[in-house]
C-alpha cells in the first residue's frame, strides 16, 4: 500500500489539484488571438498615419490644387480615416463572428488603401501619373513608404489569423441552410 498517491492514478485530462489541466492548443491560440490583436491595432495606427500624412500634403504642402492627384490625397486621408476607426472600434460586440468579418473587411480596405499607395508612389518616381510627378525621397515621401508598408505587413498578420476563422464559419452557415 502506497501513501503516495500514484500519477497512474490520475485521469487523463486533469490536472493533480482536480482543476482542468490547460493544454498546448489553448495556449497556441490564445497566443495568436493576442498576435492577431496587436496586429490589428498597430495596422489601424498605420493606416492612420498613412491618412495623417496624405492630410498633412494635402493641406500643407498644398497637394490641394494638384488635380486627381490632390482629390486622391483627401480620399485616401477620408478613407484611411474611417477604416482606422473601424479597426480600433469594438465591433465585436455585435457578436464575434460578425465583428470578424467586418474588422477582416477593413484590413482588406486598409491594405487597399495602402498598396495602392505605395505603388502610385513608386510609379510616379519615373513616370507621371495623372500629370504628376515625385523626384526625390522627401522626408512625407520616406514616412508613407514605412507606414505603407507597415499597415500591409500588420494587417497581412491579423488577417492570416482571422481570416480562416472567418472563411471557415462562412462555410459552417452555408452548410446550415
Amino acid at each position: 500500500m502506497a501513501s503516495a498517491p500514484s500519477h497512474a492514478a490520475a485521469k487523463p485530462g486533469r490536472a493533480r489539484d482536480g482543476g482542468a489541466m490547460r493544454s498546448r492548443p489553448l495556449r497556441r491560440n490564445n497566443r495568436r488571438e493576442l498576435i492577431g490583436e496587436i496586429a490589428r491595432y498597430l495596422g489601424a495606427v498605420s493606416i492612420l498615419l498613412v491618412g495623417a500624412v496624405h492630410a498633412q500634403q494635402y493641406y500643407g504642402a498644398y497637394f490641394s490644387v494638384v488635380p486627381t492627384i490632390g482629390t486622391l490625397f483627401l480620399l485616401s486621408f477620408i478613407g484611411a480615416g474611417i477604416l482606422g476607426t473601424v479597426l480600433f472600434a469594438p465591433v465585436r460586440h455585435r457578436g464575434r463572428w460578425v465583428g470578424d468579418l467586418i474588422l477582416a473587411f477593413a484590413a482588406l480596405g486598409a491594405i487597399g488603401i495602402a498598396f495602392g499607395t505605395l505603388v502610385s508612389l513608386l510609379i510616379s518616381e519615373y513616370t507621371p501619373v495623372f500629370g504628376f510627378m515625385e523626384s526625390g525621397y522627401r522626408l512625407a515621401i520616406v514616412l508613407t513608404l514605412l507606414f505603407d508598408a507597415l499597415t500591409s505587413a500588420f494587417l497581412g498578420v491579423f488577417l492570416l489569423i482571422v481570416g480562416p476563422q472567418v472563411i471557415h464559419t462562412i462555410s459552417d452557415k452555408r452548410r446550415t441552410r
